[in-house]
């Protein structure tokens, strides 16, 4: 049987305060974002539940992925600050990860995404990766708009017989120059993760194999 899986993203605006602070800027809400260890950078995490699937031993095979983002991402640096871009990257994986050490260490430390040789990361969890790279273009009349730069798909497509997916947006801020306080600030449009597929049973012997193979890397997740 088909299925289609959604997770929401709810937006991100905010407005940096001085220090390691950043508020909900005037007007807005900020729900679910929690801040990177480097106070550069937020993520928003949410998960699907597959456990009714997994208690009838069945397996979601995945056939689409894709995430839906309309509207536009937008920072204002500090008044000298030359440059400002915007990291962000979309995942949805069957084992949790250490946010990060994937988007700070990994992505843009070691310029090795997650799943890519020399990463902690297995290949075969990812089922979706979207990593895109926004900067600002001051030649468009949109204030302090952030242009698509790069866009790079990364999953595996691997069927999986998880009883949860993990689903992050993780946006990690970049300025040469510092912030101005109170006046600097981000936007992150909404968003939906989808993931379409279909529900069937396997073979007793494969699906013990999958679920063996499962728990082994669930056993993995770095710390």
């Amino acid at each position: 049987m088909s299925r289609r899986l959604a997770a929401m993203h709810p937006s991100l605006t905010i407005t940096y305060m001085g220090g390691t602070d950043w508020v909900p800027s005037p007007g807005t809400v900020q729900t679910g974002w929690s801040p990177l260890a480097s106070n550069t950078g937020f993520f928003h995490e949410t998960q699907l539940d597959l456990s009714g699937y997994a208690m009838d031993s069945l397996t979601f095979f995945p056939s689409a992925v894709g995430v839906q983002d309309p509207g536009v991402y937008r920072m204002l640096p500090g008044a000298t600050s030359t440059t400002s871009s915007l990291y962000v990257l979309d995942l949805i994986t069957s084992t949790p990860i250490n946010v990060d050490d994937v988007m700070l260490t990994d992505l843009l430390g070691n310029m090795q995404g997650p799943g890519m040789f020399g990463s902690d990361e297995t290949f075969e969890t990812i089922l979706y990766g979207l990593f895109r790279v926004f900067a600002e273009n001051s030649t468009i009349k949109i204030p302090n708009f952030q242009q698509l730069q790069r866009s790079q798909r990364f999953e595996s497509g691997e069927p999986t017989a998880a009883d949860k997916l993990y689903c992050y947006r993780i946006v990690q801020i970049s300025a040469v120059g510092a912030l101005d306080a109170g006046l600097s600030y981000i936007v992150v449009p909404a968003a939906r993760q989808l993931l379409a597929g279909r529900i069937d049973e396997e073979s007793e012997l494969v699906y013990m194999q999958r679920l063996k193979r499962s728990y082994e890397l669930a056993n993995q997740v770095r710390q």
